[in-house]
């Protein structure tokens, strides 16, 4: 079970028509269509956990106000498993106007900075050693200088967090998420060598750094940097994308997923729920990126190549794997070549159980298949690069690390000995 801390809060919009200026002052007048109410804060990071099937325990802290009891309410058919404090008066609550078209008006914000030790104290008896604990910081009093220090010298756990404050509050965390606005008030203009001694300096294993339309960089403490970007059609509202990251990043990596490749899907998920007007949860269609194709002779099966195919299955819906024919082999590498013949091969594969479809080609690379089969991500070793892969231009490339000391050539000259 994961568990999610951090401040609660409720989203209202009002939805109406603003054609008019007000002879009072020059303002527009909204003329008032409709109310809609969402979770915001930790709440909504709880609610896209949900919806994409992971289990949820969400903490912290609402009010004993209408718009706490609204929250309860909000809550109530969510299947998170809620435990809050309510030593609040005032829930924090955002309201936002918005006019025609989608366009924002005004937000106006009414909020009671949390003291109490209520919220933290549910968290407390709750955590125990592995568990997942993701940190939902609005600067709102739930998350203090203590929290991170406390909640680690209970038990030896994975801690998530989405800060909202000064970076010393998260030391020890495995995985901080900040945005690039709050990253430059840190540390200054983002810079891999500057960002990896910072990291450092605060105990960080990962420091994920989202630029919104600009991608998302992701560097571990031992210098490993990735980058991921994706084209958005157009941009009708960002409000809840961070939270979607977030969500999307726990899920994948919970999923066995390493964490580059859990922000890769991370960066996808956010791109689509940019395009959606509204505070709208993250779902499994989402993060569904269609068909995976990933070719190759697949000779002698071993380590290398069924780490790369179980990481292609988690990277989308359908796992469709290329297998040279004997002929084609022959030509790229020698006449001795293949060690097993291309059915033999291809019934290898299929009883992995995981490959949804297998297909032998002819030709000596798999352009032609590639264009039928139109598949949304390639993966291929880091023998290759992006550039250097067959179909680059019609589907996202991610490349795979080797792993040491497994290859077919290998096994073949160990078996001669």
């Amino acid at each position: 079970m994961i568990k999610v801390y951090g401040d609660i809060m409720l989203d209202r919009w009002i939805i109406g028509k603003a054609d008019r200026v007000s002879p009072e002052a020059d303002v527009l007048i909204l003329n008032e269509h409709h109310q809609t109410f969402n979770l915001g804060g930790a709440a909504n990071l709880a609610i896209n956990l949900k919806n994409i099937n992971v289990d949820i325990e969400l903490y912290g802290a609402i009010g004993t106000d209408k718009e706490g009891i609204k929250v309860l309410k909000l809550l109530e058919n969510t299947d998170v498993i809620v435990n809050l404090a309510s030593d609040l008066k005032i829930t924090t609550t955002k309201t936002r106007l918005v006019g025609n078209s989608g366009q924002h008006l005004l937000r106006w914000d009414r909020e009671e900075v949390y003291y109490g030790l209520d919220a933290i104290d549910r968290l407390k008896e709750n955590v125990y050693a592995n568990d997942i604990v993701i940190i939902s910081d609005y600067n709102k009093g739930t998350v203090s200088e203590d929290t991170i220090e406390d909640l680690l010298s209970i038990a030896d756990i994975k801690l998530f967090v989405d800060p909202k404050q000064d970076a010393r509050f998260y030391d020890g965390a495995f995985l901080v998420k900040p945005n690039m606005k709050e990253y430059e008030s840190w540390n200054g203009k983002y810079n891999k060598t500057y960002a990896l001694e910072y990291m450092r300096d605060h105990n960080w294993t990962w420091l994920i750094v989202t630029a919104g339309a600009n991608g998302i960089h992701v560097l571990n403490k031992n210098g490993d940097y990735n980058y991921f970007k994706e084209d958005t059609k157009e941009v009708s509202d960002v409000t809840g994308a961070g939270d979607i990251v977030l969500a999307v990043i726990v899920y994948a990596y919970n999923k066995g997923l390493s964490i580059p490749s859990a922000c890769e899907l991370a960066c996808y998920a956010a791109t689509r729920s940019v395009e959606k007007r509204g505070v709208v949860p993250v779902t499994l269609d989402d993060l569904d990126r269609g068909i995976v194709w990933t070719n190759g002779v697949f000779d002698i099966l071993h380590t290398g190549h069924l780490k790369l195919l179980r990481h292609a299955h988690k990277l989308g819906k359908r796992l469709v794997v290329g297998v040279n024919s004997d002929a084609s082999v022959r030509r790229l590498k020698g006449e001795n070549r293949p060690i097993n013949n291309e059915l033999k091969r291809k019934e290898t594969l299929e009883e992995l159980g995981f490959i949804d479809e297998v297909i032998i080609f002819d030709e000596d690379t798999p352009i032609d298949t590639i264009k039928k089969i139109k598949p949304n991500i390639i993966v291929k070793g880091d023998d290759y690069t992006v550039e250097t892969t067959v179909g680059n231009e019609m589907a996202k490339v991610v490349i795979f690390p080797r792993v040491e000391g497994h290859s077919t050539t290998d096994l073949i000259k160990k078996i001669k000995q």
